[in-house]
């Protein structure tokens, strides 16, 4: 089973990802680091499309496809490893 995090991206637009690895979120038709495993960061990574939001506590714009495993989805990746050193 595939857990999927709902990030909201617009006022009526939800955007469902899947939190296991990048592999389950990318487009590219050919990939040789797909091995079904987890995958947390990958250079060859295609999102569908590129969402970007605003992180509430630096201010930031951040891409939303590389803050799948955060536990804050409305933070940026380096403000959520500063929130989880606290």
């Amino acid at each position: 089973m595939v857990s999927l995090t709902r990030v909201r991206v617009g006022k009526h637009i939800l955007l469902n990802l899947s939190r296991r690895s990048l592999c389950d979120n990318c487009v590219a038709d050919v990939c040789a680091k797909d091995t079904s495993g987890r995958v947390l960061e990958c250079e060859d990574y295609r999102p569908p499309f590129m969402v970007l939001r605003r992180c509430t506590y630096c201010g930031e714009f951040f891409e939303v496809h590389q803050n799948i495993c955060a536990l804050n989805q409305e933070l940026c990746p380096q403000c959520n490893i500063l929130m989880s050193n606290c």
